[in-house]
């Protein structure tokens, strides 16, 4: 490898978390469940979409990180951005409920490209540098500057929310398509191929690979599953939340911020806190945090509450480092970017079962209610699927020490 090869992988790594910066600089999301709303949609429709979201993500997750094993990551990550434009000018321009299915699929094809594919490159870049430098370092980073643009991405919605609720709508079709700019730049790196098996030859080869080779692999994987649809769910439900606390849409973009904060600086610290804790300890406050928002969300009925909110965004952002980096120590590279997605597709295979019965249920009952119950069910998961991966604590010991020499590196 020459210098300048060097030089451009190098360059990679900044280039992705600038990538996910602008991917995630996003200034509809603090009020984007009042937009649907004023478009006429009931949150049992605003949880539909997000089904048909997930769905779509069910369909294409696997397939298009099998692309990117095959054709490449920029060839990937430059069609997922392409797409994320589309959609998201697609989703400003709708008025009804079918044509926001139709932007739905297309951002869903647009995050199936992207999903962990991004990550894949950081690992790919890492190892074709051979560098001695732990990537979760990285992967933790990448965390924390996207949830820095959606924190941005906050205040700049809520800033525009000032002169008018349509200003964070319209300005959400100029910055979707600010991440086609940046992957122009990113250099493919050299890895192993997949030559020499067939198509399905592969999908076996990740499957068998993710949950039947490794009992612990499989069981990472499986609760990267469940504690990643314990996030989402909740998120979904926060701006209703704020709403029933009478709280002024006006405040909503600093709210986001502020949540999306909370996700940056636990996925930026993460692999540290987990130097200082050990894994399973960090495992088991990942786990708990869920719980903790269910129920403090359930049992809170002012402004108060909305600290309860930080906690599934701390959860979040521990599952999107030290989970993700469990996994992608494991895998090879040559078939990463497939598990990855196969780990987000069980994600939102749960979530098309679940989202839209928890919609409904706040239409009901409404949110407290509805967070309450979600608190008991994961009082009954931690212990069905956390202590079962606790008892894996010895490789998990093994892995801290040899993260600890990287990190002295």
């Amino acid at each position: 490898m020459t210098s300048l090869d060097s030089k451009r992988l190098s360059r990679n790594i900044p280039l992705i978390y600038t990538l996910n910066a602008f991917w995630a600089l996003m200034v509809i999301l603090p009020v984007v469940v009042p937009f649907f709303q004023s478009r006429g949609l009931t949150m049992a429709q605003v949880f539909q979409l997000q089904s048909v979201f997930a769905f779509s993500l069910l369909v294409l997750e696997v397939p298009s990180g099998y692309f990117a094993d095959v054709f490449g990551r920029k060839t990937s990550l430059l069609w997922a951005c392409l797409f994320h434009g589309l959609g998201f000018t697609m989703l400003v321009h709708s008025s009804e409920f079918f044509y926001f299915v139709a932007a739905e699929v297309v951002m869903a094809l647009a995050v199936s490209l992207m999903s962990g594919t991004d990550v894949s490159m950081i690992y790919d870049s890492q190892n074709a540098l051979g560098s001695s430098k732990a990537p979760i370092k990285m992967v933790g980073r990448r965390v924390f500057y996207m949830q820095m643009g959606e924190t941005l991405g906050g205040l700049i919605g809520g800033f525009l929310m000032v002169f008018s609720f349509q200003g964070p709508i319209w300005g959400q079709t100029v910055v979707a398509w600010l991440p086609c700019f940046v992957v122009l730049f990113l250099t493919e790196p050299p890895r192993s191929g997949l030559e020499g098996r067939s198509h399905s030859e592969n999908f076996s080869l990740v499957l068998r690979t993710l949950f039947v080779e490794s009992k612990l692999l499989r069981r990472i994987v499986l609760t990267s599953m469940v504690y990643g649809v314990a996030t989402l769910i909740a998120v979904w439900g926060f701006q209703k939340y704020w709403q029933e606390l009478s709280i002024p849409i006006e405040y909503f973009g600093y709210l986001w911020a502020m949540s999306n904060l909370t996700v940056a600086l636990t996925g930026r610290f993460a692999h540290k806190i987990e130097l200082l804790l050990g894994s399973s300890k960090t495992l088991i406050l990942m786990c708990v945090l869920p719980v903790i928002g269910y129920l403090g969300v359930g049992f809170t009925g002012s402004v108060f509450g909305v600290i309860f909110c930080l906690c599934f965004q701390m959860s979040r952002g521990f599952n999107a480092v030290v989970i993700r980096d469990a996994l992608n120590r494991r895998i090879g590279g040559e078939l990463r970017a497939t598990a990855n997605s196969i780990s987000s597709l069980g994600i939102r295979a749960i979530f098309v079962a679940v989202g839209p019965l928890f919609g409904h249920l706040i239409d009901v009952r409404g949110v407290r209610h509805s967070y309450e119950m979600m608190g008991w069910i994961y009082v009954g998961v931690f212990f069905l699927m956390v202590f079962p991966l606790l008892t894996h604590r010895q490789e998990f010991q093994g892995a801290d020490e040899i993260r600890r020499s990287k990190n002295r590196v």
